[in-house]
């Protein structure tokens, strides 16, 4: 019918034609997938890290290219909080120091004769994303360091809520993301 919209975007286009099960077995995703693969020296068999960092690679790479920017409002933020959830993913599967700006070229490979901006904007979006990880990267590594901390009071005493001060100092005095904070609590079992 005229002016219907399937819901059928380009990734589950992509599934139907290539006959698999989901969006990250696709061409569009495997090569990003093997790239994480090399960096991480795991397989990847499924595991929710390599679906995040590949899909939020694709994103950020695209919305750059757009002209959106790491701000600490609005849209600029929105995507500030996918590089860093990406970065947070990169390791936990063991992957030291920045690795985005990397995959952004395998994206740029993949996607830059449909989308010729990627290709003609390829240095200076990973010069974007590099600096950003980059920043990020000394926050993450102090934050865990407290988090885990916290984690480890809150399992000795028996509680399984952490107080909101301590989740405020970690955002105010250390620039740690409280929706990451947030994250990182509930995969432990604690709120």
């Amino acid at each position: 019918s005229k002016n219907i919209d399937t819901g059928a975007g380009l990734e589950r286009w992509c599934c139907i034609f290539q006959d698999v099960d989901s969006n990250f077995e696709t061409d569009l995703f495997k090569p990003i997938i093997k790239h994480i693969e090399e960096l991480s020296k795991y397989e990847y068999v499924g595991q929710k890290e390599f679906k995040i960092i590949a899909d939020h690679i694709r994103a950020i790479t695209f919305a750059i290219a757009d002209g959106a920017c790491f701000e600490n409002v609005g849209r600029g933020y929105v995507l500030r909080r996918i590089i860093r959830r990406a970065a947070r993913q990169g390791k936990i599967l063991g992957i030291d120091g920045p690795f985005l700006s990397q995959l952004c070229d395998r994206v740029i490979d993949m996607s830059g004769k449909a989308y010729p901006e990627l290709e003609e904007k390829r240095a200076m979006i990973k010069k974007v994303i590099a600096v950003e990880e980059e920043k990020f990267a000394s926050t993450i590594d102090q934050g865990m360091k407290i988090i885990g901390g916290y984690i480890d009071e809150l399992k000795k005493v028996g509680s399984t809520v952490l107080d909101g001060e301590k989740a405020f100092k970690l955002h105010d005095t250390y620039g740690f993301p409280i929706d990451l904070t947030r994250e990182i609590l509930e995969e432990s079992g604690l709120g």
